[in-house]
């Protein structure tokens, strides 16, 4: 698919994962068959005062082209001197985060809170279009509230302010992550814009992959907590859609060396400690229902290196051979 000037060569989307989508989780991904990753959500604030920790954050190398760079803030200024910063640090696309509904974001007026000041919302739209060379999108929610639906309205003006394409998770920010995903109302979104429109929200399965394109029309799918603890089902996606072929779910073996390879990409990325550290709540991810995995689990979560990790599930698989045999 193409978004502005940017080809892109599939349809399957990496969410901008706080606290996940970094370099190494984001090269997994890749390597399972995610077509386009973007990095974690980052402060345009942050970014613009050159904080390490920010900075780091966009560790964007040779590797992982195309990837896009999520920012979110309220000042229209900060946003477009972000984007031109996140291009010099190798983006290929920005997103703008119109959806967050934590309150450490809303309360500054960034993330979901926009959907409330529509002037606003076309100001930073507009500024970030308008200071980069690089396709600019965003990514929303259908309002505020449940019974506040500004979602198409603020499509109108996205698209009118220059913006590429929009992904749309199509429940409030009042409902957080609760009841089910919307799906009509990107249908909806669909038929209103000409841009590319990714829908988001929902999908665990290849079988909703499908749902999803085939019920509402989107021109693409965005993956984010089921990617979380299997960043396979972008490959089990992409074969059902191409092939209509289900590959098996992994088992217990498969998922450990998965697991060891995201470890060896995280202690590459932050070193030994901090990166065996980072990587404690992804093995408990990767871990959930292995048989008798309680205990397992929470001998991951005192992991401090790799060689930890390596015997602990060797250890494990043995077991279960012993077990069974």
């Amino acid at each position: 698919m193409r978004i502005g000037n940017l080809n892109i060569g599939g349809t399957l989307f990496l969410a901008p994962l706080a606290g996940i989508s970094n370099r190494p989780f984001r090269l997994l991904a890749r390597k399972y068959g995610a077509d386009f990753c973007y990095t974690e959500m980052i402060s345009s604030d942050a970014i613009i005062q050159n904080q390490r920790r920010t900075i780091g954050m966009v560790d964007i190398r040779d590797d992982e082209h195309p990837v896009g760079v999520q920012l979110f803030g309220s000042s229209p200024e900060n946003l477009a001197r972000a984007a031109k910063m996140a291009v010099a640090l190798g983006a290929d696309l920005l997103d703008i985060n119109l959806g967050c509904p934590v309150k450490k974001v809303v309360k500054k007026n960034g993330g979901a809170a926009l959907m409330k000041d529509f002037a606003l919302t076309a100001e930073i739209m507009t500024a970030a279009a308008e200071s980069v060379p690089v396709p600019v999108t965003i990514k929303m929610r259908t309002g505020w509230a449940a019974d506040e639906d500004t979602y198409l309205e603020i499509a109108r003006t996205a698209q009118a302010s220059g913006i590429a394409a929009i992904t749309l998770h199509p429940r409030s920010r009042s409902a957080g992550l609760s009841g089910k995903s919307d799906w009509s109302k990107i249908a909806a979104l669909k038929k209103e814009v000409t841009i590319p429109v990714i829908g988001n929200g929902d999908i665990r399965s290849p079988q909703d992959a499908r749902a999803m394109l085939d019920q509402t029309g989107c021109d693409a799918i965005m993956i984010g907590r089921a990617a979380m603890a299997n960043p396979y089902i972008f490959m089990q996606i992409k074969t059902y859609l191409i092939q209509n072929e289900i590959l098996p779910d992994m088992g217990p073996k498969e998922k450990s060396m998965m697991a060891l390879e995201h470890a060896r990409l995280m202690i590459e990325q932050f070193g030994e400690g901090p990166g065996a550290i980072r990587m404690r709540k992804h093995l408990a991810w990767y871990s959930k229902g292995f048989l008798g995995g309680a205990e397992l689990r929470s001998q991951l979560n005192r992991i401090n290196s790799l060689s930890d990790i390596c015997a602990l599930f060797a250890n494990y698989l043995n077991s279960q051979v012993s077990a069974n045999g």
